[in-house]
């Protein structure tokens, strides 16, 4: 998505000099933090639980467990063993009067300790099930016996009223794949785009690689695989996106838009006031984990709304106010008629999260909350409170300066972005499904044959894939461009070839896609495994030229998949209209397209096709006339 712009762009800035005992202690250090810094954020979040009352299970089963117990010491039975008796002899002796009072702490104590080994054994034995990805592998529409077997005990482990987070503890970790493999499967993925002569030259860089480095650097990832909660997420928030110093804009931000065919209202004062409703409503029931688990929720931990300021805030309603500050968690922007939009700061969260934020929002604030007649918010105004005042900033000379050079520069990036959103009809899941086949593998594979037909040539193609079938999980890159691909592609182009054989290797790249995305979910993929060995060799100033050339490619064509994941929010059939139109991103290469889609219904596709107007080989809402003529690979 939009983070395979900040993931070629990024420079990590570390330690210069040094001799090797230090370098070695830096790198030690950096994993030693990383490990601090997941134990800071369990421990907050543990708190955070415990005041919202939630955590680590509802207090009704500890009363419950509680009065269990006093029930059998009434009935002169002793669950615990003879271990009450020790904790009551544990106890300061107050006196004859309260030696019942002794008898009840006692109770009390064991009772949660028991209370919390229960737990703690449901979280292991969760845990040892979600360790299995063997449900990945079968086929579409079959479960064999042990994937019933282990669905089943997932089921009973979870409880029947999982809360958002009840599993989140339970995670494994993300294993540190085989680094022989990695170069395998990247080596595997650059023959598509490369020469002979490339493909030689790269296979020596990575087998000088293998021969050198790798040992090395793979034992520093081991080492933080087991310190810290995962081996990559956190250097890839910190180098890819914190540390970045390009413009968020474009490069960085993706965005959401409204429904595709309807505005609930045009009044655009009652719009914002819906929306933000909403999104409060939604902040207070992540706060109580009264969202229902999806395996690919992060929370946004945003605690305020930040209003755009001059001349940041653009007067031009029509269009959208690109002009204010980027940075936040989000921006919830509402256009003139009553349109709504928002862009997301891709740090804390990838675009499943805010997706479904955004999702429960569109929802809540058109179904729920709804408008009156003349298009205003339901209700009844509140006299007695305030009038609402603007905010005027006293800036210094400097500051306004820095605003009006960040201003011209965010005018220019967003001058030169062309952007094109278009519903696609013709046919959808439904079809696909009936096929036999996966949606988005259909998607990808057509792409390819989409940009061939563009560009007369293949090129390196990025789809994010989500990790969080792991404890702070984030995503993988797909390399969606496989041999596979390339031969269904060139037989499209081959008036020789029937329609059986381009089916049949049709079948074939979808197939390979689809063992991509699995393996890639499973913690298997390639791509993050080569950035996390590459810090490494950063932190030790260690020369590995095969991991300078992986880190140096270019994406020309970048995916993603926008996913619906609350379908129960929308009436398809009686409010057919009512259907997001997904979001976007911009394109990673000057010269390339950002592509994302979204599956509406069962039988459209709405596709977001960005690129860059300053370039003379892309344009976004260029549709096909004639196949151009194939180019030399590079």
């Amino acid at each position: 998505m939009a983070e395979a712009h900040q993931a070629v762009g990024f420079r990590p800035s570390l330690p210069s000099d040094g001799a090797e005992a230090d370098l070695s202690a830096s790198a030690l250090q950096e994993i030693y933090l990383s490990g601090l810094r997941s134990w800071k954020r369990h421990l907050s979040r543990f708190w955070n639980d415990v005041l919202t009352g939630v955590f680590p299970a509802s207090p009704l089963s500890w009363l419950f467990l509680f009065s269990a117990i006093q029930l059998a010491w009434f009935l002169q039975l002793d669950p615990s063993l003879g271990l009450t008796e020790k904790i009551k002899e544990l106890l300061p002796d107050w006196g004859g009067q309260h030696h019942r009072l002794r008898g009840v702490l006692a109770a009390a104590l064991f009772a949660s300790c028991l209370w919390g080994a229960l737990i703690f054994t449901l979280h292991v034995a969760l845990r040892v099930l979600l360790s299995y990805h063997g449900w990945l592998l079968e086929p579409h529409g079959a479960m064999s016996s042990p994937t019933k077997t282990w669905l089943a005990l997932v089921r009973i482990f979870s409880g029947r009223h999982p809360m958002l987070f009840s599993s989140q503890r339970s995670l494994p970790r993300q294993p540190v794949p085989s680094v022989q493999d990695t170069v395998r499967k990247y080596l595997e993925s650059v023959r598509p785009v490369l020469s002979d002569e490339d493909f030689d030259w790269t296979a020596g860089l990575a087998q000088e690689f293998l021969r050198l480095q790798a040992s090395l650097l793979q034992w520093y990832l081991q080492l933080k695989s087991w310190w810290a909660s995962n081996y990559v997420s956190d250097w890839w928030e910190e180098f890819v996106y914190l540390r970045s110093r390009n413009s968020l804009m474009v490069n960085s931000n993706y965005y959401m838009m409204d429904f595709l065919y309807v505005t609930p209202t045009p009044v655009q004062a009652a719009r914002a006031g819906n929306a933000v409703h909403a999104l409060l409503l939604y902040r207070h029931r992540l706060n109580r984990q009264e969202i229902l688990p999806v395996p690919s929720l992060k929370t946004p931990s945003s605690s305020h709304l930040g209003p755009g300021s001059e001349p940041i805030q653009s007067h031009q309603l029509e269009a959208p106010p690109s002009w204010s500050w980027y940075d936040k968690s989000f921006t919830l922007i509402v256009f003139s008629n009553g349109k709504l939009g928002l862009s997301v700061e891709h740090s804390w969260a990838d675009c499943p999260v805010s997706g479904h934020m955004w999702e429960f929002t569109l929802a809540t604030e058109c179904f729920q909350l709804g408008y009156s007649a003349d298009g205003h918010c339901k209700g009844h105004p509140e006299p007695s409170l305030p009038r609402p005042q603007r905010l005027h900033w006293d800036l210094p000379d400097k500051v306004h300066l820095s605003i009006a050079l960040a201003l011209r520069a965010a005018k220019t990036l967003s001058g030169d972005t062309d952007c094109h959103v278009f519903p696609f009809s013709h046919f959808g899941k439904n079809f696909i499904r009936r096929c036999h086949l996966s949606s988005d593998s259909f998607i990808q594979t057509a792409l390819q044959l989409a940009h061939f037909r563009d560009r007369g040539r293949f090129c390196l193609t990025y789809e994010s894939a989500m990790t969080r079938l792991f404890l702070e999980g984030r995503t993988e890159t797909v390399r969606s461009c496989t041999r596979e691909a390339c031969n269904f592609v060139r037989a499209m182009e081959d008036r020789e070839k029937t329609d059986s054989q381009c089916l049949s290797l049709f079948r074939l790249a979808v197939d390979k896609h689809q063992a991509l995305l699995k393996a890639a979910m499973s913690g298997q993929g390639v791509d993050r495994h080569l950035f996390a060995l590459h810090i490494v060799s950063q932190l030790l100033h260690l020369q590995a030229p095969f991991l300078d050339q992986v880190r140096s490619e270019q994406w020309q064509l970048a995916t993603s998949q926008i996913p619906v994941q609350q379908t129960h929010l929308f009436d398809a059939h009686n409010y057919p209209d009512y259907v997001s139109s997904g979001g976007g991103f911009g394109p990673v290469d000057d010269h390339g397209y950002g592509v994302s889609y979204i599956f509406m219904g069962d039988d459209t596709v709405t596709f977001h096709i960005s690129s860059k107007k300053s370039s003379t080989k892309t344009g976004s809402g260029r549709e096909e006339t004639a196949p151009p003529q194939p180019q030399a690979q590079p």
